[in-house]
């Protein structure tokens, strides 16, 4: 039987200004809308009041038997409640971080200790109760939901309580893309203080994608700005109990680099995201990622 995560985002909560958000119990509407979920799995549930009755009242679970991890806490930050608060927010969830940011936990930083949190309990099926900022993160770095404005749109639609159920492991899909040359197209990525190393294009399944082929196509385009014939399944991977990837065939039919489109396109930070066409047998003098695709493409070469 296949593994399942259940994010189970917190209900309403009675806001007390006179406390802090931590402490704030849900209301009775969010008590409610709790109990009516009825959720099967091992409960996990971030240390926040809210979030913890919230994860008692959507599973049945006896208070003292759920789990609490601080990996799934929401976003550590300094912030006051003003006109402009939920700007910041906005700004946040969609990795445009400026001077209202300066105190807050990136979202790198909170997709990792999340992920962190996931692998830390390998149940059948965990309900990890959390908090919106916090689990839109970690859905944006897994690919599931686009980075800037629709994670922000995704992050605006969710509702007190909410429920997103993934079944594992959640695939990544790349192309070893070739072009009418034989040439394999890969990726070189090149930071400040770092070694360059190469990578083949592709990403996570989002959401929206119907199939993992769709999801290639979208990545290609959005990587390379490129059209491609997607064949089969050349070799796959675990990556760790969460994720996996998947290494397709695809034969390069157009490829124009100024449609690329991404986030990473407008960090500086992240560096250089080099488009390169490198012969086959040139491979292993590349410091390729993951290492494990040199025999793949050798074999497939020969």
């Amino acid at each position: 039987m296949r593994r399942k995560i259940t994010l189970l985002r917190h209900g309403m909560p009675e806001v007390d200004a006179s406390v802090s958000p931590e402490e704030w119990p849900l209301s009775s509407d969010g008590a409610a809308a709790a109990s009516a979920l009825r959720l099967d799995g091992t409960a996990v549930s971030s240390p926040e009041l809210k979030a913890r009755q919230t994860t008692v009242l959507a599973t049945g679970a006896e208070e003292g038997t759920v789990v609490q991890d601080a990996r799934f806490r929401e976003v550590d930050r300094e912030e006051l409640v003003h006109d402009d608060f939920r700007s910041a927010r906005r700004a946040w969830v969609a990795g445009r971080l400026d001077e209202r940011h300066v105190s807050w936990e990136t979202p790198d930083d909170v997709a990792q200790r999340f992920h962190e949190g996931l692998l830390a309990h390998p149940a059948e099926h965990i309900v990890v109760g959390t908090h919106g900022m916090a689990l839109t993160a970690w859905t944006v770095a897994q690919g599931l939901i686009e980075a800037g404005d629709p994670a922000v749109a995704f992050w605006e639609t969710l509702r007190f309580p909410d429920v997103i159920e993934l079944d594992l492991p959640l695939p990544r899909v790349r192309a070893l893309l070739t072009d009418d040359d034989g040439r394999i197209i890969l990726i070189k990525r090149t930071r400040a203080g770092h070694a360059p190393y190469w990578t083949t294009p592709g990403g996570g399944m989002a959401l929206s994608d119907a199939t993992p082929e769709d999801a290639l196509r979208r990545e290609l385009r959005e990587e390379l700005g490129a059209e491609a014939w997607i064949g089969e399944v050349i070799h796959e991977r675990r990556i760790d109990g969460i994720r996996s990837e998947i290494f397709y065939a695809a034969r390069l039919t157009g490829i124009d680099p100024s449609r690329r489109n991404g986030p990473e396109f407008d960090d500086p930070s992240r560096g250089r995201y080099d488009i390169e066409r490198v012969a086959l047998d040139r491979i292993a003098d590349l410091d390729l990622r993951p290492a494990e695709l040199v025999p793949v493409l050798r074999a497939t070469s020969a």
